[in-house]
């Protein structure tokens, strides 16, 4: 499963406890909630004001965070 399908299956109260606990940086942050409302990776590139290829790099950054816990 992808990490967008991941988030957007969360309830509210799981995603700010996983926020929490990840520690993410500021511009993670913002590609964290992208996804968790449903949004593509061209779409939260769009909103971030990146390209998508560091939309993918963030993902993979939030990916290794999550496979930590």
């Amino acid at each position: 499963m992808g990490l967008g399908k991941y988030l957007s299956s969360l309830t509210k109260p799981e995603l700010e406890e996983l926020k929490e606990n990840l520690n993410l940086t500021d511009d993670e942050l913002g590609v964290f909630c992208g996804l968790a409302k449903g949004r593509s990776k061209v779409r939260v590139a769009e909103d971030c004001l990146v390209s998508v290829s560091t939309v993918s790099n963030r993902i993979k950054a939030i990916q290794n965070k999550i496979n930590r816990l």
